[in-house]
């Protein structure tokens, strides 16, 4: 079918938006590089500091002209893309008989606007009201729900974020269907909150959609689609399952300061070597958890709510969440090796979901920026993955500790039961996709080897 004008001179202007970004970035990363040098190489100007300061002033302005040029270029091109967009969609509307139309940019911020926060009211009504009867004259209540207030506004400040700025961005992938990332976010984040884990599942279900086009905007869909899902079921977590609160901000803490230090050496470690050797770690790991579920028992349970009053077993945690938090930046996912790591302290199962989903939303929020600024992501996909995560957590929680616990009074010891031997699976499952993906780096390897 032949495109309109009007749909390739919206297409025309997007390449332009694009291609100018990619400019941007690359001009960054040219005037860092030049200022590296500079400062390394200024022993040579040790007779002559004043020149050196010269030129030092000379790169930043230059850089600082260039950028602005460039980036009015941006704003401009991207408010044609937008207009030419909505004339798109107007078009497009007039054309199409049926009910169903495409959504004008105003239309998308006016769903997010609305559903994410109406959403989130309702998951803290229920956690509060319903499933959990806060008692604010109890100090580990207080402290949680202040714990809770304090994730919340890092959950508004994304909101904000996305509802302001990163709305008009997504023109950038309008091809994608609304219903169906609104779809896969909600079956994502429905098993994640039963400890599946999402990243795997969105993976799965974006590449059957043959929604991901370039796999380089996957991870960073991936963080910004589920960040607020994530880490607003951890809140929910903190209300309905009892956890040491030092434990708790020790080992999230822990995670972030490895997602941070991650970030600067993603590029300087072997990718490879770090598949294989978790990969190993989590065979090994699933074997002795496999020890532990209802059934074989060969080893006990543990059945501690934190680790705070033995200090080995806290420092131990805090290394070891900070070795997961690194390997975030590497695309492994956490939540696997966190119930792992949580089982073999002698910590009750159930405390490994609020302190796995709040480390995994925290270092999400942190690196969603990163991957906004580099235009490194699908805007559109990564906002209705985001309204459907969050739909998704609150109705796996309900399910969980309304239906389950509060109505029908099945005991939290048969769900950890069934959580176990599901994570014993999650966990395998891990270990084997780390395993093929060594064997497939190491295959490609020798056969590029092979060709020379």
């Amino acid at each position: 079918m032949e495109e309109s004008e009007i749909l390739k001179r919206f297409k025309t202007y997007k390449d332009s938006y694009i291609n100018s970004y990619e400019e941007l970035i690359t001009m960054k990363n040219e005037y860092n590089n030049k200022l590296k040098n500079k400062i390394k190489n200024s022993k040579n100007y040790k007779a002559d500091k004043k020149v050196y300061k010269e030129e030092l002033v000379d790169i930043r302005n230059n850089y600082k002209t260039n950028k602005q040029d460039i980036q009015n270029k941006i704003k401009d091109e991207l408010n044609k893309s937008l207009i030419s967009f909505n004339e798109y969609v107007n078009d497009e509307n007039k054309k199409n008989n049926t009910k169903i139309k495409i959504l004008k940019i105003n239309n998308i911020r006016l769903l997010a606007i609305i559903i994410i926060p109406v959403m989130m009211s309702i998951g803290l009504f229920v956690s509060y009201f319903v499933v959990n009867q806060i008692d604010l004259s109890n100090s580990h209540d207080l402290i949680a729900l202040g714990i809770s207030i304090t994730l919340i506004l890092f959950e508004l400040a994304l909101y904000l974020f996305l509802i302001i700025f990163s709305y008009k961005k997504t023109i950038l992938d309008y091809y994608n269907n609304s219903l169906i990332c609104t779809s896969i976010g909600f079956t994502a984040s429905f098993f994640d909150t039963l400890g599946v884990g999402s990243f795997a599942t969105n993976t799965g279900l974006l590449k059957a959609a043959k929604y991901i086009k370039d796999d380089k905007k996957l991870p960073g869909t991936l963080n910004i689609g589920m960040a607020i899902p994530n880490l607003f079921s951890g809140i929910l977590f903190m209300t309905s399952v009892q956890v040491d609160i030092i434990t708790l901000l020790s080992f999230v803490l822990s995670a972030v300061i490895g997602s941070i230090i991650g970030s600067t050496i993603v590029n300087k470690i072997n990718k490879k070597l770090i598949s294989l050797i978790m990969g190993i770690v989590l065979a090994i790991t699933t074997l002795l958890m496999l020890l532990t579920v209802k059934g074989i028992e060969v080893f006990p349970s543990g059945t501690a709510d934190g680790v705070s009053d033995v200090w080995w077993k806290l420092m131990l945690g805090c290394i070891a969440f900070i070795i997961l938090g690194m390997f975030i930046s590497f695309g492994i996912g956490l939540y696997a090796p966190a119930m792992a790591v949580i089982s073999l302290l002698g910590i009750n199962f159930l405390v490994v979901f609020p302190i796995m989903t709040c480390c995994s939303g925290l270092t999400m929020h942190i690196n969603s920026y990163r991957f906004y600024k580099k235009n490194n992501y699908m805007p559109k996909t990564s906002l209705f993955m985001t309204i459907g995560g969050i739909t998704g957590v609150i109705i796996s929680y309900i399910f969980v500790f309304y239906i389950l616990i509060t109505l029908l009074h099945v005991d939290k010891n048969i769900i950890t039961d069934v959580f176990k031997w599901l994570s014993v699976f999650v966990i395998a499952y891990s270990s084997f996709t780390l395993l093929r993906s060594y064997y497939k780096q190491t295959k490609n390897l020798h056969n590029i080897k092979s060709n020379y």
